[in-house]
């Protein structure tokens, strides 16, 4: 992420934005909730360094070293990560980077057995699967364009 200033959130994230006004000598901040190291915080504008200007550790406030003046604008930026690991009914990878993994190295995908949910491969898409694949009941595999099976 060329250009970008502050925690890179890594591979992929969505972020949500906290505004507050401060009152007079206010040091905690209720937010939407963050996972902590995972955050910007700005007062006035400016970049906030976690543990010396404040403090972010429980996932819903953040609190100040100093206590901000009144009419302050302190902006939480709070980054949401996206794992490959996390995502239902997407199968894994194992080889170099330990069991499950999403970068470059990784050998083998482990793929499920079973296709749960209503699936359309488009003509433009390239899918593979390998090893038995069973469509459960209920479930439609579609593919728009040509289906080799090896």
């Amino acid at each position: 992420m060329a250009g970008y200033v502050g925690n890179v959130p890594v591979p992929q994230a969505t972020q949500t934005r906290d505004l507050t006004t401060a009152t007079a000598g206010q040091t905690t901040f209720p937010t939407g909730g963050y996972t902590p190291q995972f955050l910007d915080v700005y007062l006035n504008g400016v970049l906030l360094v976690n543990s010396t200007d404040y403090t972010a550790s429980n996932g819903s406030d953040v609190v100040l070293t100093v206590g901000a003046n009144v009419g302050d604008i302190l902006s939480v930026i709070a980054y949401t990560t996206f794992e490959v690991a996390n995502v239902s009914g997407g199968g894994m990878f194992k080889g170099d980077n330990g069991t499950v993994g999403s970068r470059a190295g990784d050998i083998f995908r482990i793929n499920e057995q079973i296709l749960n949910s209503n699936t359309t491969i488009d003509a433009a898409e390239n899918a593979s699967c390998t090893g038995p694949l069973t469509v459960a009941s209920g479930a439609t595999l579609t593919v728009s364009g040509n289906l080799t099976v090896v």
